[in-house]
């Protein structure tokens, strides 16, 4: 049976997330923002439990929640509201979400563009591209083609802690992992068990690169995790691409 990629995680995400490198990421990436946007308005695609939304609300950018999982989207208004945070967050497919009005930058973070099948990345980004202004900005990053292959593939990850339990199973097939995961959740004397089945896709710098030009972006950039130049080993990519 398959079960919906992050029904099962939803409500623990943002505890198993939390953490110094989270905030470390969410400050470079509103950096990022404000170096290369000409304006405030954004949209955050597969923004999950609205982590980075946040992030960017907070630091004045006028910003829109875009996710195609229900509990997810549930997750990130309730963490919003609790923080005082008025932002729109909306159900929607990446691929296929409309705005009335042009945005200044897009953002895709923590692997939204790995869930996408090759086939259907160049008709994304140039959707990406429809719904910016020009001189527009898009930011995403990957899991590099060397972190799928060689850490995540084939390997089992686990956590047991106090209130919840984990367990991660990776599968490596042709040009993608499918991942299997089953989420123990304590409620009083017993746990409930939550399933849900995902996958990504093994995209390179090249490939992901060709796309972007094809779509429409004059300025391509593509450097490690935080910056610095891409090595043989670095486990995520950033991009930066700019609509003409």
């Amino acid at each position: 049976m398959q079960y919906k990629p992050y029904s099962a995680l939803a409500q623990i995400y943002e505890r198993v997330i939390s953490g110094e490198d989270y905030r470390k990421w969410a400050d470079y990436l509103v950096s990022l923002v404000g170096a290369l946007s000409k304006g405030k308005s954004g949209i955050d695609m597969a923004c999950g439990s609205g982590y980075f939304t946040r992030a960017l609300k907070k630091s004045g950018y006028s910003i829109i929640g875009v996710d195609s999982s229900v509990e997810m989207l549930d997750e990130a208004v309730k963490i919003s509201k609790s923080q005082g945070l008025d932002i729109p967050f909306l159900s929607g497919d990446m691929t296929s979400f409309k705005n009335f009005k042009k945005v200044d930058f897009i953002t895709v973070v923590n692997d939204g563009v790995n869930y996408l099948p090759p086939e259907r990345v160049l008709k994304t980004f140039k959707h990406f591209s429809a719904l910016l202004k020009k001189g527009g900005v898009l930011l995403f990053d990957i899991s590099s083609e060397y972190k799928l292959k060689n850490v995540i593939a084939d390997n089992l990850f686990a956590e047991d802690r106090e209130d919840l339990t984990y367990l991660w199973f990776n599968k490596l097939s042709d040009n993608k992992v499918d991942m299997d995961l089953s989420v123990f959740i304590k409620k009083g004397d017993l746990y409930e068990k939550k399933e849900e089945c995902q996958t990504q896709y093994i995209h390179t710098v090249d490939f992901l690169t060709d796309c972007l030009q094809k779509s429409g972006y004059s300025t391509v950039n593509a450097t490690n995790h935080l910056g610095g130049t891409i090595k043989t080993d670095s486990l995520r990519i950033q991009f930066t691409a700019i609509k003409d």
